[in-house]
């Protein structure tokens, strides 16, 4: 019964979402409700699968993109990229969008959204464009790279923990390429295709208003002290990020660390308008109303083992044909992480893996390759399906840029297909026919 009813939470919070003429994090929160009130629930299991510390990430490294943006640092940015590649809209798209994965490497996806915005908004006002486009393509870039490490994202961290896998597993396992080429490839090969349609489709300035607008920029004045600083706390919140699996830290630590370091010494310098400016405009309620909601569902699915039963009754009936059983698997997970958060589809894949691996007298790890190719890229065609893509929408809600489940899906479409396909293949192809 309760397995019924969270299957139709989901449906309702899809269908609210399609419409959208309801705030999401309303529909989230009265689905949250609805879950807790029949029974699906209890308060402290709702609670407890929420991640806490994700939120804490979000919400500090929201304030820190207000610091960031306040200083002039994106606009040095920004200027950088139109004026080194020049003025195609194809070549700033690729770049931009590439730069941000190869970021996610080694920093959680939220905070590269969160990061890469003020560049964003920057580059889209030099080039006289809406910023839709390039900032879900960043959110989409941060997400897939996110296993290419066991340090990017989530479900590379419980992957790597559950099978015991090294650093170096992740790059090349039993001498075969892993994780790091299958999500890196299929990230190039869909920001090339992407960007090449949207540049086909799309009108920029003309060279001589952007020469205008270059020129303006070279005479604007930007505090080099503040830039600085708030460089200096970027790198530090980076470093931490990359090593907290080393030295034991929560994620939230090293937002904390950046905006308080960064808070004081502004305070320091007497400048109050831009840390009330910061934590004014940072403040990310919404959206973190809407992402506790989505963990909340979540739990619900990993409780009542839906997923699970699903995967275990499919691969079972497939029988030991290995290509079949992974390439299932694959497209399983996508299916599944593109309506409900990666985590707690990487938490039940795992027993699902080990059962059919020894079903099939087969390595686990190769099969959980698999499962992390559809839960990393399967999240991506809509913006419930990760985190950074639920980031990505409230940023260009939040600048007057609405932006509806059905027109999100449309941007992401391609570039998700193109990705999961190259990725699949690269599969296949090393692992079965080498």
């Amino acid at each position: 019964m309760y397995a019924e009813l969270v299957l139709l939470s989901l449906a309702v919070l899809v269908a609210f979402l399609v419409w959208g003429k309801i705030e999401r994090h309303w529909i989230g929160l009265c689905i949250a409700l609805f879950l807790i009130a029949s029974g699906a629930l209890s308060v402290p299991e709702a609670l407890n699968y929420i991640d806490w510390d994700v939120l804490g990430l979000i919400l500090g490294v929201s304030i820190y993109t207000v610091y960031l943006e306040k200083s002039g640092a994106t606009y040095i940015f920004a200027h950088y990229i139109v004026k080194h590649i020049g003025y195609s809209l194809y070549a700033t798209l690729f770049t931009v969008s590439l730069v941000a994965g190869m970021v996610s490497v080694f920093m959680e996806n939220v905070s590269v959204v969160f990061l890469f915005y003020p560049i964003v908004f920057s580059l889209s006002r030099l080039l006289g464009i809406e910023p839709t486009i390039p900032m879900i393509f960043v959110a989409l870039s941060s997400n897939i790279a996110g296993s290419a490490t066991m340090i990017g994202d989530p479900p590379a961290l419980i992957t790597a923990g559950a099978f015991k896998l090294s650093f170096t597993d992740f790059i090349v396992y039993r001498g075969k390429p892993s994780m790091f080429f299958f999500t890196i490839i299929s990230m190039v090969s869909a920001i090339a295709i992407s960007s090449y349609i949207v540049s086909k489709k799309t009108k920029i300035n003309n060279r001589s208003s952007l020469s205008e607008k270059l020129d303006t920029l070279e005479n604007v004045s930007i505090d080099n002290v503040f830039v600085i600083e708030a460089t200096l706390f970027l790198i530090a919140k980076i470093l931490l990020l990359s090593v907290r699996n080393i030295i034991i830290l929560p994620l939230s630590f090293s937002a904390a660390i950046a905006v308080g370091g960064l808070t004081i010494v502004r305070f320091v310098h007497r400048d109050s308008d831009s840390v009330k400016k910061a934590f004014r405009q940072g403040f990310e309620w919404r959206l973190l109303i809407f992402l506790a909601t989505i963990f909340i569902l979540s739990g619900a699915f990993e409780k009542h083992g839906i997923a699970k039963r699903f995967g275990e009754y499919i691969v079972y009936r497939l029988g030991k044909d290995l290509f079949r059983v992974t390439s299932l698997i694959i497209w399983l997970c996508s299916f599944f992480s593109a309506v409900i958060d990666n985590v707690p589809i990487t938490l039940t894949m795992i027993p699902v893996v080990k059962a059919s691996s020894t079903l099939l007298n087969q390595d686990p790890v190769v099969l959980m390759w698999a499962a992390l190719i559809g839960v990393t890229l399967g999240g991506n065609l809509t913006y419930i399906g990760a985190s950074a893509n639920a980031a990505a929408v409230r940023i260009l809600e939040k600048n007057n840029h609405n932006v509806t489940f059905t027109e999100f899906i449309k941007i992401s479409i391609i570039y998700n297909s193109v990705s999961i396909l190259i990725a699949w293949l690269l599969y296949t192809i090393i692992y079965y026919a080498v």
